[in-house]
Parts: structure tokens; sequence; C-alpha cells
């Protein structure tokens, strides 16, 4: 163990936290905190939440769903998933994620740790450890496409349908 990692724990409605696209995601391990192994992120959302097609050049992601319904699109196919599912997605492979109903889900980030960047760019620091409301209208595909590109994302599509 790093001279610079100690232990940690971040309880339920704690985490730096922000809304992006309909979505609360709060940080409950950063890559500094973990000695640069992972970082992981709760997302909170009603059902609607979905995110566009992309790829990340370096990073592994990793999903386990705690609660709801969650359909995964990854490299065409279509992975409805359940409390207790866990999908594993390498680098430069497509992949997307919609939430069909009220839910929970945790992601992970390896290899790397563009997204630590990346959902405060393209969201808000939440006031409150809610879920916020869906957008009235999506983001603009392009705009997300240069943030997302600064932090070693390429999004090639909009959610899926």
């Amino acid at each position: 163990m790093s001279a610079e990692q100690v232990a940690f724990w971040v309880g339920s409605h704690e985490g730096d936290a922000y809304w992006a696209l309909g979505g609360l995601y709060t940080y409950k391990a950063v890559a500094e905190q973990v000695g640069g192994d992972y970082t992981a992120v709760e997302v909170r959302a009603g059902g609607g939440l979905a995110i566009p097609l992309h790829h990340h050049e370096t990073e592994t992601e990793a999903f386990y769903v705690a609660d709801g319904l969650v359909t995964l699109f990854v490299e065409g196919a279509e992975v409805k998933a359940d409390p207790g599912s866990f999908i594993f997605v390498p680098p430069g492979v497509e992949h997307a994620f919609r939430f069909e109903s009220e839910g929970r889900m945790l992601l992970l980030f390896t290899r790397g740790t563009g997204h630590e960047g990346l959902f405060r760019a393209m969201g808000e620091a939440a006031p409150s450890h809610t879920v916020p409301p869906l957008p009235e209208v999506f983001p603009d595909l392009e705009e997300m496409g240069r943030v997302a590109a600064r932090f070693g994302t390429t999004i090639v599509g909009p959610p899926p349908a």
C-alpha cells in the first residue's frame, strides 16, 4: 500500500455528486484515493435516463445493477440487466445504457480516470443527493462529443431507441 492510501468509507447519500442527463452521479471512490486503480461512480435515475452510444480509448468500464431494470447496449447486443447483473466492457467497445425504471447502478472504471472529469464537465454540481428531472431536450451530441473527447471518450451516436 502506498503512503497516500488510507482506508475510507462513503455513506449511501455521501460523495461528490453531479446531475447529468437526468441522473444523479455520485463519486464513491476516485483514482487519487485508491492509488490510481479505479474510479467508482453510483448512478441513480428514474426511468428514461439514456446515455449516448460511445467508447473509451483506454478505460475499461463495468456495470453492476443494484436496483431497477437497466438496458445495456454492447456491440449491438441488447442486455436487460436486473438487480445483481454485471456487465464488463473493454476499451474500444461501443456501449450505452438506458434506465427502464427507477434504479441504481455502480460504474467502475479502470485503466484511466477520464470519467472523473467527464461527469463534472457534462453535468452540474448536485445541490442535494436527489435524482433530477430528465432534460426536456436531449443535449447537443456534437457539443457532448467535444467535451467527451477531452476525457478519452468518443460519442458515436445518440442513445439507442
